[in-house]
């Protein structure tokens, strides 16, 4: 009989036992989410473009500030800061060495920012682009080098016949870097004049017959030059990258520009900022549980219908690539034969 009534108070205290255990489970789940909750919350993330407004870094950075916060604890605001300057170098290296490490400063910064890093051959990196926290790649980078109608240079060929006038930004753009590597390599005969704060003010330089040629991605082009593009303003002669855009079929890709394997192998190199394009990234050393989220809140918010449907509304692209695939496209530009480096190396354009 008493052993009855002790297994009654036993079964008893279990279930008491339970209870307790399910509303302290219950408190720790809703303390856990407190926390993720409180994560961002009453923050403001700021995204650094490292080029003018009005650009195209400014567009998408601008595109991904609109959407980003819905997706992260805490849902804060987000905003973006022109910092211009040196093709992208200035904003790069205030992210690296100046820029908070929490998670409230972001980035967008040139799409060479590794190239120049590997090459060794431009002053002013204060960076190693390994290093950088990598959350996302808003869209590769397809650019193309074209011509004002009135210069009558339709070509490449052109090119090498005379000399071609180009607005240049900072030392390590591709709007220097490959017009100056061409004349070294194939014998065209561009100048570059650089000191433009970038696309949007080079642009303006071929509207007023300052400069012959500039640097454009061609998402941006076929939208905001739709009009040059209808009339035959522009001429579009080489895409820095190393396979012609399935919409550029006729436009030679700079790879298909070597005359032998080395020269191929060179031009590769410099065009592999195409894979980078324009990504999305944060100071090192952010911690390890605040990349994720960031990770997973860019990834969330590329998928959303909104940012979906104003980029179907505006027509540029987005080919968006998540936080360690950018990662390993990075670290796959630092492996280069010595030999190609080497020569690559002494060829020098930035110079």
């Amino acid at each position: 009989m008493r052993a009855r009534r002790c297994g009654a108070s036993c079964a008893h205290a279990r279930a008491r036992l339970a209870c307790v255990l399910v509303a302290v489970s219950l408190a720790l789940v809703g303390h856990a989410r407190a926390q993720d909750g409180a994560e961002f919350r009453g923050k403001t993330i700021t995204i650094v473009a490292s080029f003018e407004a009005g650009g195209p870094y400014d567009f998408y950075s601008r595109l991904i500030a609109r959407h980003l916060g819905a997706h992260l604890p805490g849902a804060p605001a987000v905003v973006v800061q022109n910092m211009p300057g040196a093709g992208g170098l200035r904003g790069a290296n205030y992210l690296y060495n100046v820029a908070a490490r929490d998670g409230t400063a972001l980035g967008v910064v040139s799409q060479t920012v590794a190239v120049g890093q590997v090459l060794g051959t431009t002053p002013g990196i204060q960076y190693d682009a390994r290093r950088y926290s990598w959350i996302g790649r808003i869209n590769s980078n397809v650019e193309v080098q074209h011509t004002w109608h009135a210069s009558g240079i339709r070509s490449i060929e052109d090119a090498k016949r005379r000399e071609v006038v180009l607005a240049g930004t900072g030392p390590t753009s591709s709007s220097v870097v490959m017009p100056r590597l061409m004349n070294e390599l194939i014998g065209t005969r561009f100048k570059v004049v650089t000191g433009f704060a970038g696309p949007t003010s080079a642009q303006l330089a071929l509207e007023r017959g300052e400069v012959e040629g500039i640097v454009k991605p061609w998402s941006s082009i076929k939208v905001g030059s739709a009009d040059w593009l209808r009339d035959g303003k522009i001429n579009l002669i080489v895409q820095y990258t190393r396979e012609r855009h399935r919409e550029l079929p006729q436009v030679p890709a700079i790879v298909d520009l070597g005359q032998d394997e080395t020269q191929r192998q060179i031009f590769g190199l410099y065009a592999g900022g195409a894979a980078l394009g324009t990504a999305l990234l944060a100071p090192p050393g952010v911690p390890e549980r605040t990349l994720m989220l960031l990770r997973q809140a860019f990834t969330q918010a590329m998928r959303d219908p909104p940012l979906i449907d104003a980029v179907g509304k505006s027509g540029v692209d987005i080919d968006p690539l998540p936080g360690a695939e950018l990662q390993s496209v990075v670290d796959a530009t630092f492996v280069i034969a010595p030999d190609v480096l080497e020569r690559a190396g002494k060829l020098s354009p930035q110079q």
